[in-house]
């Protein structure tokens, strides 16, 4: 019925600009793909109707300014009722959808 995630979803390029005690610390796959930041959104799109019962959700968290990407990714992949959610200081945080097969 529903599946969270908070996968990591800075990009490469993006890495230098963290906080030295976020970058330093935190283990690298945890923070990043290596890549544009969306591989994992990628994969969990992918596998979702295998763990997803129809009408199920997904939420997922992502980095600021990526709402328009992931929500796009969500549509692809056949969700509807997708929104991108803010947090409190206002910036896009999360990205919710509701996967309707054949819809």
């Amino acid at each position: 019925d529903l599946i969270v995630s908070n996968p990591p979803y800075i990009a490469r390029h993006e890495m230098t600009a963290l906080a030295p005690e976020v970058r330093d610390w935190e283990p690298a796959t945890a923070l990043t793909d290596g890549g544009d930041g969306l591989a994992a959104y990628r994969a969990i799109l992918a596998g979702m109707h295998v763990h997803l019962e129809p009408a199920g959700r997904l939420i997922v968290e992502i980095g600021a300014g990526q709402g328009p990407e992931v929500a796009a990714l969500f549509r692809a992949a056949g969700l509807d009722g997708v929104a991108v959610g803010v947090d409190l200081d206002g910036r896009d945080r999360v990205v919710s959808g509701r996967w309707r097969p054949g819809a």
